[in-house]
């Protein structure tokens, strides 16, 4: 018996999935390729770009190609195959988004973590502006999406009435064969293919697989082969924690000066210039100016917990560590008041609840973001503690220490009218994420922003008697390292931020090797005249020195228990630093592969010491511990 023709409504339907497949393919298609967060990596006139273009067009289509003769097998599943097929769609352009926002996948690990546990910390920084804008899109996909399918469905009923049992077999051969056509070019050049996906991922569409995008953090190296094992234990942790926490005060100069540390938000090195801040650009030039200085990781929380430590921020998930500030407990034994003052109080949602809290000052003042408002009051606050109004004459208050924490040059990035002078500068609601075309607005109003708050801190910088240092808590990316922001790579633009130390007794030196963080607290109190009893407690060094020591510094990653390893001398190289895998409890320890300064990795040249440098710097952070 031969089989019964294929009714006229299940053909209508079969044309509908083939029709909705095109679409979908071409969307997915102009989403990757046509897109503009990135400049085409074809530039030159040779057959290859057309190549990898074709292969572009396999990429698009050969998804929904399964989809599409999934659904011809079973036809009763031909609501969720056109689900299906514009899920497709909906997940390569989200994921297109986060990638050329934070850099990394929807389907990755970095991506779970992100979501389960920062995403509620990210929240008070959407703007109305960036709701609106998701909410429009949202609405533009769905009205683009309702018309295509009306369409889609129209055509599918008008094709039905000829011979449909004919031109829907003909024509799903011929779409199928086309989509395979479109994979030769590629592979037959595979080389220069391969090359494109890894350099340019979001630009195919199986880029949200993860597949083709350079090897980074997730690579594993031959070195991992010769490393002596163990190079430290969680006895040496014990130990190095202990040496840390016992680290006491034994001298102080009679009259110890008032310090003022000013951190601030997400601070670039290259804005401490004349023309934008030309106050803190000043004192930088009657100091210690450390020109190539790194946070102690690529978020806050890092950067913080180095500064009040004097140690790599790899100690940050210690909690024995984590909640005894030293510089708080050293200063407070030599005498000294401590204030805390900020402009924002979301410290819990970032973890530093643990070491900024009233517990540990005796003044603490903060309060919720009121823009440039709460700025104000957070440095006149400040000024007021730090003042002697109210003293007897003749006499002075204990010496005080004043920690102010200030948000203006966080994204949004905040501005004072006067003092936009960059041009053209974006609104308080510029897109996120933006892309070429909108980074010169949006670098002008960061711009404007840091003019505007060095001048708000003018006033605090004028004390000659003060011991002042001002830094930024990490750096911050626009697009330098593909992505937009902070606390995804350990890349240059993400991790570099300006440090300079002025005021008495300081000499005015220009430091050109590699700092970090970590040094800003042993440097602090030896300029204070203070002298503890285990100097050697601390990562850092003391700038202040004639010779500081040179060491290798550790800088944290926010999203993995990963750390960039770079040599205090290592400057002018293609190579930033060696990135590992690094935990102390259980120690845990890795060579991932050198990293270059957008935070990509890099062929590891035989002549690059990398297991050397990973085992001088734990020989530097836990060799003297187990004497």
């Amino acid at each position: 018996m031969s089989p019964q023709p294929t009714p006229p409504d299940d053909a209508r339907l079969l044309w509908q999935q083939l029709l909705w497949a095109t679409f979908i393919g071409c969307a997915v298609l102009a989403t990757t390729s046509g897109h503009r967060f990135v400049v085409p990596s074809e530039t030159d006139a040779s057959m290859s770009g057309l190549f990898i273009a074709a292969w572009r067009v396999f990429q698009a289509f050969a998804p929904v190609a399964f989809l599409l003769y999934l659904g011809r097998w079973k036809l009763s599943w031909h609501r969720w195959i056109l689900a299906s097929m514009t899920l497709w769609w909906v997940w390569v352009l989200a994921d297109l988004l986060v990638f050329h926002w934070i850099g990394i996948r929807l389907i990755s690990t970095d991506a779970w973590n992100l979501f389960s546990t920062r995403v509620s910390s990210l929240v008070p920084y959407v703007t109305l502006g960036m709701l609106l804008r998701l909410t429009f899109s949202i609405a533009g996909l769905f009205a683009i999406g309702w018309t295509c399918h009306w369409s889609v469905h129209s055509l599918a009923r008008t094709f039905t009435t000829r011979n449909w049992q004919l031109s829907i077999r003909g024509a799903t051969y011929a779409w199928t064969l086309g989509v395979l056509m479109t994979a030769i070019p590629g592979l037959v050049t595979w080389s220069s293919t391969q090359n494109s996906m890894t350099s340019a991922p979001s630009r195919h569409a199986l880029g949200v697989t993860g597949w083709f995008d350079d090897p980074g953090a997730d690579a594993r190296t031959n070195e991992q082969q010769v490393i002596p094992v163990p190079l430290f234990t969680a006895a040496d942790v014990t130990r190095r924690t202990r040496l840390f926490r016992f680290n006491v005060v034994q001298e102080t100069r009679p009259l110890p000066p008032d310090i003022l540390l000013v951190v601030v938000e997400s601070l670039r090195p290259e804005l401490v210039h004349p023309s934008v801040m030309p106050n803190i650009h000043s004192r930088a030039t009657q100091g210690l100016w450390m020109h190539r200085h790194h946070s102690g990781g690529n978020a806050s929380s890092l950067g913080l917990f180095s500064l009040v430590n004097g140690l790599d921020a790899i100690w940050f998930y210690l909690a024995d560590v984590r909640f005894s500030p030293a510089m708080n407990r050293l200063f407070e034994q030599a005498g000294y008041e401590l204030g805390f003052f900020g402009g924002a109080e979301d410290w819990n949602a970032f973890q530093m609840d643990a070491f900024l809290h009233s517990d540990v000052y005796d003044t603490f003042k903060v309060e919720p973001r009121d823009g440039l408002a709460s700025e104000q009051r957070a440095i006149e606050s400040a000024q007021m503690f730090l003042s002697d109004t109210g003293m007897p004459e003749g006499e002075r208050h204990s010496p005080r220490l004043a920690v102010l924490y200030l948000y203006a040059t966080h994204a949004p990035f905040l501005v004072d009218s006067q003092h936009v002078r960059d041009l053209p500068s974006a609104g308080t609601d510029y897109p996120l994420p933006f892309g070429p075309d909108s980074r010169t607005a949006v670098w002008n109003r960061y711009r404007n922003s840091a003019r505007t708050l060095d001048a708000m801190i003018a006033p605090l910088l004028q004390d000659p008697n003060r011991l002042v240092a001002i830094v930024g808590d990490h750096g911050e990316s626009f697009l330098d390292d593909g992505t937009i922001g902070h606390g995804t790579r350990l890349s240059s633009a993400q991790v570099r931020t300006p440090a300079i130390v002025f005021g008495p007794d300081v000499v005015q030196r220009e430091i050109r090797f590699n700092t970090s963080h970590a040094d800003l607290l042993p440097t602090l109190i030896s300029l204070a005249g203070i002298r503890v009893s285990d100097p050697d407690s601390f990562d850092g060094v003391d700038l202040s020195a004639e010779s500081p020591r040179p060491r290798i510094l550790a800088i944290a990653d926010y999203l993995r228990p990963q750390a960039l390893l770079i040599d205090s001398t290592m400057i002018d190289s293609e190579i930033f630093g060696l990135q590992c895998e690094l935990a102390l409890r259980p120690p845990e320890v890795q060579i991932l592969g050198l990293k270059d300064a957008r935070g990509h990795s890099l062929a590891s040249p035989s002549r690059f010491p990398s297991s050397r440098v990973l085992h001088d710097y734990l020989q530097q952070a836990f060799g003297e511990s187990r004497q």
